[in-house]
């Protein structure tokens, strides 16, 4: 049987003769996403509906993301937007939360007549004349946001909640707090991704997101969280309220479609579908979940385009402060990373992994470290799986 790996701008197939085990999350059930949207504003979690607080704001700022997160902007925007009826489309700026990403391509969010209607703020975290310091988290994050932040009187953050490899979820606070971030902040912060209890699926307990939603609350403004739940390309649900209670609400949505268990095995191939096998960068993060469900001494065949090469900062970030201080306490002590991708062997030595060219090449040599008999578990999509190993 033909398995299709995510893999890039066309799926990857694996080659027949491969024994293997097929790990796949359970489909979740689509739903509309406006409708979705609408019934989660109707509902707020631990606040007043949206259209209340615009009620009483002089001007408002709605965030999303940039165009690195596959996200409905588009109805995100257009469902906040219905309910910030009270003010006039210059009074509502729209920011793009980039993180460490730097200005997005504004062409790529889908959003051209929103960009036409409010002012835009494309933030770029490495601006130290757009961002206000507001302060310090317990554990010694500075505190340092978007301009735009503190000018509203209500701040809608808009987003998508999946699993995320060391803030446990996504979505939630990170849209204000890294996404209107200053960089060397966002760094300090994800300098918590090495403790342990910062890990893939967890939200309550988990020093990094707690770091975040610490930050969120310094910029003392009133916040408003309007989130879907997307799994698997599918929009499962929405969410609406307070910033970390709609969050946990989201959370607890996703879990069931999310974790999935088996045995370990002996080679684990794992791929994603765009944009998170767009760079090295990014497909770093499914080196958590495969790793999971990885014998000591095992292989890991990483299957990702990368048509953008390494990434944001090159091979010192996709070594150092991706794989060494986030995703190497994920794999087992002695494990090799193959590299199946659209990168020149050059560019991916100087890279963690190591080149294949070619996913059978990859599967060959990793039968051939770990014998012909060697168990091998495929994850067509691992970009959403939390794994429950055993």
């Amino acid at each position: 049987m033909a398995i299709a790996l995510g893999y890039g701008r066309a799926p990857l197939v694996l080659p027949e003769g491969f024994g293997s085990e097929v790990l796949a999350l359970p489909p979740p059930p689509a739903v509309d996403v406006e409708r979705a949207l609408e019934e989660a504003l109707s509902r707020p979690v631990r606040s007043p509906p949206l259209r209340e607080l615009a009620a009483q704001a002089r001007r408002a700022l709605v965030i999303v993301s940039d165009a690195t997160r596959d996200e409905p902007r588009a109805a995100l925007y257009a469902a906040a937007r219905r309910e910030l009826a009270a003010l006039p489309d210059e009074r509502i700026a729209l920011a793009i939360a980039t993180g460490t990403h730097g200005p997005a391509p504004l062409e790529a969010l889908g959003l051209e007549e929103a960009l036409r209607r409010h002012p835009v703020v494309n933030h770029d975290g490495r601006d130290a004349a757009a961002v206000v310091d507001v302060g310090r988290t317990a554990r010694g994050t500075r505190v340092r946001v978007s301009r735009a932040a503190l000018e509203a009187d209500l701040v809608v953050v808009t987003g998508r909640v999946k699993p995320h490899y060391f803030a446990g979820w996504g979505g939630g606070a990170k849209g204000l707090f890294p996404g209107l971030g200053y960089v060397d902040d966002i760094r300090q912060n994800h300098l918590l991704k090495a403790d342990p209890a910062s890990s893939l699926g967890r939200a309550d307990g988990n020093p990094c997101r707690e770091d975040v939603e610490e930050a969120a609350r310094l910029v003392k403004r009133p916040a408003f969280l309007l989130d879907v739940v997307e799994l698997s390309g599918a929009v499962m649900g929405a969410v609406s309220g307070e910033l970390v209670a709609a969050h946990r609400e989201a959370v607890r949505l996703a879990r069931p479609f999310c974790e999935a268990r088996a045995r370990k095995a002996d080679v684990v191939v794992i791929s994603a579908p765009l944009p998170v096998t767009a760079s090295l960068y990014q497909a770093s993060k499914l080196l958590p979940p495969a790793g999971a469900f990885l014998e000591d001494g095992g292989v890991v065949v990483l299957c990702a385009e990368c048509p953008e090469g390494i990434g944001p900062g090159g091979p010192e970030v996709v070594n150092r402060a991706i794989f060494e201080l986030g995703v190497r306490r994920y794999l087992p002590p002695r494990c090799a990373v193959l590299l199946v991708s659209g990168m020149a062997p050059e560019v991916v030595a100087t890279s963690y992994a190591h080149y294949a060219p070619g996913l059978e090449a990859a599967l060959s040599e990793a039968l051939h470290i770990r014998g012909r008999d060697a168990r091998v578990l495929v994850i067509p999509d691992g970009s959403d799986l939390v794994p429950a190993v055993g």
